[in-house]
């Protein structure tokens, strides 16, 4: 099976990774949701952890709605694992931003994070919805710091913007 063969198979049977994409548009909602009833101080945390409850909703719903086997391909199965464990070399740092109490910052190195982290997955299922997502979320990340005039609340919108462009993609993602 040649690359091109194995992405358009990955594609097909994950759709498109609509499951990553729901899991983890729910959480960063569920996130925004803690953030304007509890705080910035809570909406960070739960931005920061919601990955331990995204990563196995996330691969549930893979299961679940999965159109046969993964394509076998160590070396692309090798490059897929990089892919999603590269984002954890962030953490330090938002831990850092989290201790010192610059919760706005710490979502905000989170979502473009994740955004970064979302640009080879567009090459990987074949599809410009990740490219898209990971606009939505720089963007709009960029655009709620800059007039970041009230900083409460402002890590809360970022969560949100996140995770309805997340959920979103997921829906087309899961309809392509």
């Amino acid at each position: 099976m040649d690359v091109q063969d194995y992405l358009r198979e990955l594609a097909q049977v994950n759709q498109n990774g609509f499951g990553f994409l729901v899991a983890y548009g729910l959480t960063w909602l569920t996130a925004a949701l803690l953030g304007r009833r509890f705080g910035d101080r809570v909406g960070t945390y739960a931005a920061l952890f919601q990955g331990m409850v995204g990563l196995p909703l996330g691969l549930l719903l893979t299961m679940t709605a999965a159109q046969g086997a993964r394509p076998d391909d160590p070396t692309l199965n090798a490059l897929s694992i990089y892919l999603s464990m590269g984002q954890l070399l962030v953490l330090p740092f938002v831990i850092v931003l989290v201790a010192r109490g610059r919760h706005t910052m710490a979502v905000a190195t989170l979502a473009v994070t994740l955004a970064v982290h979302f640009v080879p997955y567009s090459w990987l299922y074949s599809t410009p919805i990740y490219l898209v997502v990971a606009a939505i979320v720089a963007v709009g990340t960029a655009v709620l710091v800059a007039r970041d005039s009230q900083p409460a609340g402002t890590g809360c919108r970022i969560c949100a913007v996140t995770g309805s462009a997340l959920l979103l993609g997921g829906v087309i993602a899961f309809a392509s």
